[in-house]
């Protein structure tokens, strides 16, 4: 490091020069030769990948001409999306390469420090998305390397970015609130992971990981405001077990003292509305910032009497909402069509946050969000929850003994930790058959699938190796599991593929049954016909949705197994309704909001519902029935609601707002006709709404499952009172002892 630079940083860091902290900025020799572009590379290709590469479009002076992955297809793919030139496989081959001035980091936490330690000994300048690393002891140590290689290290703390946040600093620090004394913030946020039990994610794997990965925002909002963190008090509403085994609380209350005053923190998780509010209280004024509608309303004293005191500050707020319509409408319709970058405050705040950073490299200057800005609230993060008792320690998950040879009787369950899976797991350990599982990763299995009498196989259950494993002596299998992705192209073949794949493997291990869980989107469901087991699909499957069509290709991928011997067994279950799945199902209608459903249609045909654990009787209950040998069925029962019935009884049991919205299926389809022709227009293809697809989803051809009741023992809950009573008042599932609980250290500083 010159030695200037030495000097200065140690200046910052002794608190020598103006400001109170390590984020005030040095300044040295440029970090590059000449005015050239800093080259990057993002380290990982998941979701926020895409939003740094949108984001940097904003940015000038830096090019993305990287992206590495352990899973290399899926840095190709974005590669080739993004038009980025190279694809890398690890970190090694990228360091090796020498393409790149500076990295993203942005994988999982847990590996933050290893990958960032390797970026910055290569003498890259490093951008780390929150947190910076786990431990404080780590975040020292990534400083001391970043020091010692003379690069700049950053934190991606892009909350404190927020185009209304960064309103409200500068009103603190034209000092019209005077002095600021108190910050309130609310954070009310759905989590859907919450009520899907999908709870892989980082922030579920220990109690205290959910304040690494939401309130390490609101934390780094209190740091830019307040300063240095003293003191943490904490209170947490009653934990839940989620399906892992991991306790979560889903209700923080935080009160911190301050370097520059105090401040009160609010969270809740999996709530039904999304609301982040920061309320700034000074000496001389206050500020309401509204962190989703980008609002920012200052409110000061005047010379007037308080009638008129109040009259010009709430004139002064309502030029401050109408300046936030005019930007969300306008900045919306201009972003469209590539004229202005997007007014999402999320892509906004990113943006400003990459580009301090990179400024930061150009000037070889320590960015905003610095190592110290980073240590300060990790600091913030593990004080709360040591001062709630929340643990940040996981749960030890044992891994899954070594499967052994196939028991008699044995059944296959592709797809078995989902939500219909779960339930078909249970009625096949009650009726006393042993299960197998293929799971990617069995360390998320709830832990009502950890036990045991059940044999799992680790691996994508499209794997062909993997799945020969699994069939291997088995009796039957049962295919539950399915693709998702944004390329409908991609999700059709794919799903396609993988129902292949497993066919192919069971009929290569003769077992004697392969029962597959479409669905009624492959039917055609506009007519007036009543649609039975026998019905043949869909017979224009290019007038369907994505989905849909991936559900019939893959039922025409088996017709083919069927001709070759294999006992194939389709059942096309209708809208599966239960606990762990929001009720707000798309059979309903186009849900724009979690409580507005946008009916396909009037919403008036009774729609064919089934309870989750019906529907898995049904399954599994396909796998042994003499009679269903080379058939196909659907699942309903026979309580039928229309869809405005059912938003009624919504509302009427949960006491939300929920409301039904009628509209005539053309109407509709001219609607998305319309926003195609303008994503069209602003080059932002999509694929061309299909009215087909549209009618099909209106259920009006009533679903007769006759021939399952007749052939499968299929027993639906036929009383609409207790159907009721089932879907919202289910008893709970008995579950095995979720592990002990690791006691975390009550002491804060």
């Amino acid at each position: 490091m010159p030695a200037r630079l030495a000097r200065r940083r140690a200046e910052v860091d002794r608190g020598s020069v103006a400001g109170s902290n390590a984020d005030e900025q040095f300044m040295a020799a440029p970090s590059m030769s000449g005015p050239g572009t800093t080259r990057i590379a993002l380290i990982g290709s998941g979701f926020i990948a895409d939003v740094h590469v949108q984001a940097l479009r904003g940015v000038r002076g830096v090019a993305v001409v990287a992206v590495c992955d352990t899973v290399p297809a899926r840095a190709q793919r974005l590669a080739q999306r993004c038009g980025i030139a190279h694809a890398f496989g690890s970190v090694e081959e990228l360091l090796a390469a020498r393409v790149a001035d500076a990295v993203h980091v942005l994988v999982p936490p847990a590996l933050h420090r290893a990958v960032a330690q390797q970026c910055l000994e290569h003498r890259l300048h490093t951008l780390v998305e929150k947190p910076l690393a786990l431990e404080p002891a780590d975040v020292d140590a990534l400083d001391r390397i970043a020091r010692e290689h003379g690069v700049v290290l950053g934190v991606n703390h892009n909350q404190t970015c927020h185009p209304a946040l960064v309103r409200l600093q500068d009103h603190v620090a034209a000092g019209r609130l005077g002095r600021l004394e108190h910050v309130e913030i609310v954070h009310n946020v759905p989590l859907r992971q919450l009520q899907t039990g999908d709870v892989g994610h980082f922030m579920f794997q220990t109690e205290g990981n959910i304040l690494l990965e939401q309130g390490v925002h609101l934390f780094a909002v209190v740091h830019r405001l307040l300063g240095e963190c003293r003191h943490v008090d904490a209170a947490t509403g009653p934990p839940r077990t989620l399906p892992n085994g991991a306790r979560f609380f889903d209700d923080w209350q935080l009160a911190l003292r301050c370097e520059r005053g105090t401040a009160a923190v609010r969270m809740a998780f999996g709530r039904a509305l999304l609301e982040t509010t920061v309320h700034a209280i000074g000496s001389d004024g206050a500020a309401f910032v509204d962190l989703q509608r980008d609002v920012c309303w200052l409110r000061q004293k005047t010379r007037w009497l308080d009638f008129l005191d109040h009259g010009c500050n709430l004139v002064r707020g309502c030029a401050a909402l109408a300046r936030g319509a005019l930007r969300s409408v306008f900045g919306y319709g201009l972003a469209l069509f590539g004229l202005c970058f997007p007014t999402d405050p999320f892509l906004r705040s990113m943006r400003r946050s990459l580009r301090e950073f990179h400024a930061a490299v150009r000037e070889r200057s320590v960015p905003p969000n610095s190592p110290a800005a980073a240590r300060a609230v990790l600091r913030m993060c593990r004080d709360a929850a040591a001062a709630a008792g929340a643990s940040l320690l996981a749960v030890p998950v044992p891994p899954p003994a070594k499967p052994g040879p196939a028991r008699p009787g044995e059944v296959v369950v592709l797809g078995g930790a989902g939500f219909v899976g779960r339930h078909c797991v249970q009625q096949l350990r009650a009726m006393g058959k042993p299960v197998t599982l293929v799971v990617r990763r069995p360390q998320l299995l709830p832990v009502a699938l950890r036990t045991a009498d059940l044999r799992v196989f680790v691996g994508d259950a499209a794997d062909p190796a993997v799945l020969r494993a699994a069939c291997a002596g088995a009796d039957c299998v049962l295919h539950l599991a399915t693709v998702a992705g944004d390329d409908p192209a991609r999700v059709e073949q794919a799903m396609a593929d993988a129902v292949g794949a497993a066919a192919s493997a069971a009929h290569a291990a003769a077992v004697r049954r392969f029962v597959y869980a479409s669905s009624s989107a492959a039917l055609w469901l506009g007519g007036s016909e009543a649609v039975t087991g026998a019905t043949p699909i869909e017979p224009l499957p290019a007038q369907r949705a994505a989905y849909a069509r991936g559900k019939i290709a893959a039922e025409r991928e088996l017709a083919a197994l069927r001709a070759q011997g294999l006992d194939v067994v389709i059942v096309r279950p209708a809208i599966v309704l239960g606990a762990g799945q929001p009720m707000e199902h798309s059979g309903l209608g186009l849900w724009v909001k979690d409580n507005h459903c946008v009916g396909w249609g009037m919403g008036r045909w009774p729609l064919p519902l089934v309870l989750v654990d019906d529907c898995a009787r049904g399954l599994c209950r396909a796998l042994f029935a003499e009679a269903a040998q080379q058939r196909s069925y659907n699942l309903a029962g026979p309580v039928r609601p229309s869809a405005r019935e059912f938003v009624r009884e919504l509302r009427q049991r949960t006491g939300r707002d929920y409301h039904f919205h009628a509209a005539p299926i053309l109407w509709t389809w001219l609607q998305e006709v319309g926003k195609h022709l303008v994503k069209a227009l602003a080059r932002r293809p999509r694929e061309f709404p299909r009215l087909r697809d549209l009618r099909s989803r209106s259920f009006r051809a009533p679903l007769d499952c006759s021939d399952a009741v007749r052939d499968l023992g299929f027993e639906p809950e036929t009383d609409r009172a207790r159907f009721l009573q089932r879907l919202f008042e289910p008893t709970a599932d008995a579950q095995a002892p979720a592990p002990p609980a690791i006691a975390s250290p009550k002491a804060v500083r």
